[in-house]
């Protein structure tokens, strides 16, 4: 598991809100494109395709502002119209009938589409689709030359197109690289070397964010701490060596268990911290009786037996993360004073 992208990247909050105001501008250029261009008499491509981009854009906006989800296969969906609508437009303009100026307005979109594909992609497959554009576009430009109906006009306008096409793509690779690397590094330091969970500093950082959707939108918030039994008797018998084993085998039991939108995260030593949103107390208490159960099932020789101690609380309008941090850390203890390997809820 790694930190979601919306805390590691603060940019991508801000992607989608650009994301937003692309697609109504786009829409509203479309639209406009469409009619100037009848006015003077339309070819078949914008003829078919302005009006499909214009409410495409619009209602891909409309969609991406009040349900962000979408988001995942939205994107991709807008990115290959707007693809579409270039090829075929300079396919028509290259093969079938040269505009007498070099090239048509149709040009001026092209940077929309590299923009798109590293504002909507990982650097890599957008890199690769700018290449993939790149060549198609050249493979239209050498077709059209073939056909021999390219004036020096032509000539010129293809020269500045693809140079400063290639510097469109190298800079924006560049920009997107830098983000990627920030964004690993982010990741590095939100997570657990050991367990590969999330550690303390990440769950600082999300919890309050947590805290807060949770009120805003009066939504159940629940979480739940938990301590191994007897810990320090496995690194004294058996070496820290196996005591590692025994937090890995409980990291991997864990994950296991809990949903994508769930967090797991090493508080440190052998305490660790489950943060479920969307999730009441009832069905937060039962999730921990399932952990205590599995965590009794885990074997890793030569230690004969794993358990934990479990404490649960759920978020209350009045909270603070620190109230609740302290709720649930105080009925985890006293799962502790009552036994062991049992659960408390605060």
């Amino acid at each position: 598991m790694r930190p979601t992208l919306e805390v590691l990247d603060p940019l991508i909050p801000a992607r989608r809100r650009l994301a937003v105001r692309l697609l109504l501008l786009g829409s509203g250029l479309a639209a406009l494109a469409y009619w100037a261009s009848s006015r003077v008499g339309l070819d078949p491509v914008d003829r078919c395709l302005l009006p499909v981009l214009a409410t495409g854009f619009l209602l891909g906006a409309l969609l991406l502002r009040h349900r962000p989800g979408t988001a995942s296969w939205l994107l991709p969906l807008v990115h290959g119209l707007l693809a579409l609508y270039l090829l075929a437009s300079l396919a028509y303009q290259l093969l079938l009938e040269p505009n007498p100026s070099g090239l048509s307005p149709a040009a001026y979109w092209v940077p929309f589409v590299y923009f798109s594909a590293f504002l909507f992609f990982p650097a890599r497959r957008a890199l690769s689709l700018a290449h993939l554009y790149l060549l198609l576009f050249f493979l239209l430009a050498v077709l059209g030359a073939l056909r021999g109906h390219f004036q020096p006009v032509h000539l010129n306008a293809l020269a500045q197109f693809f140079g400063a096409n290639l510097a469109y793509t190298a800079l924006l690779y560049l920009l997107t690289s830098l983000r990627e690397e920030y964004r690993e590094v982010q990741a590095e330091a939100h997570t657990d070397f050991l367990t590969g969970l999330y550690n303390r500093r990440y769950l600082d950082l999300i919890l309050p964010e947590e805290l807060a959707r949770a009120k805003r939108y009066g939504r159940p918030l629940s979480l739940v701490f938990l301590d191994l039994d007897g810990f320090k008797a496995v690194n004294d018998l058996h070496g820290h060596e196996v005591g590692d084993r025994v937090l890995q085998a409980l990291a991997q039991r864990l994950e296991a268990h809990l949903r994508r939108s769930d967090r797991a995260v090493r508080l440190g030593g052998e305490e660790f911290a489950l943060l479920l949103p969307e999730t009441p107390l009832p069905q937060a208490l039962r999730l921990a009786e399932r952990l205590r159960k599995a965590v009794e099932a885990i074997a890793v020789p030569p230690v004969p037996r794993i358990t934990a101690s479990f404490g649960v609380a759920e978020a209350r309008p009045t909270d603070t993360p620190l109230t609740l941090l302290r709720r649930a850390d105080e009925a985890m203890y006293r799962a502790k004073r009552l036994g062991k390997n049992r659960v408390e809820s605060a």
